[in-house]
């Protein structure tokens, strides 16, 4: 079973969602009100994986844009990485990447389709796989041709 982000913001009471037109972004963590609030304009796809990744900075702890670290983009850019590669984790499990990848030529666009999750997210994974999850896909994939 996928992981969903909707059932793990219900294990997180007091995280709450509120839809909404954003004039800038797809997603925002408000730490100070334990609120994230999501485009109302996302289709289901999108907003699964803005959550996702809005989640990741809640329970990773990120405090949001605090002043000054608008002079720090490098700070901004190591939460963003952070919080993108734990969504991605938790989206996109090994097993099911060989399954699709097994099945499927290498399009990311058809890939990231099957797997419920953006172009953007997949790539993220590809990118993120740590060593013992680069070395368990051929194996993994092997194991999806021969029950195919």
């Amino acid at each position: 079973m996928r992981w969903s982000p909707w059932a793990e913001l219900r294990a997180h009471p007091d995280i709450w969602v509120h839809r909404c037109a954003l004039d800038e972004g797809a997603g925002w963590w408000c730490p100070q009100d334990r609120v994230i609030l999501l485009d109302e304009r996302l289709d289901r796809r999108s907003a699964r994986c803005v959550l996702a990744h809005e989640l990741g900075h809640a329970l990773l702890g990120h405090t949001g844009c605090l002043p000054g670290y608008g002079a720090r983009r490098w700070l901004v850019a190591r939460i963003e990485r952070q919080a993108d590669r734990w969504a991605a984790a938790r989206l996109v499990s090994v097993a099911d990447l060989a399954e699709v990848l097994a099945e499927r030529p290498p399009d990311v666009e058809s890939a990231a389709l099957a797997l419920d999750v953006t172009a953007r997210v997949l790539r993220c994974r590809l990118d993120a796989l740590d060593a013992d999850e680069r070395s368990a896909l051929p194996a993994r994939l092997a194991r999806c041709d021969d029950a195919a």
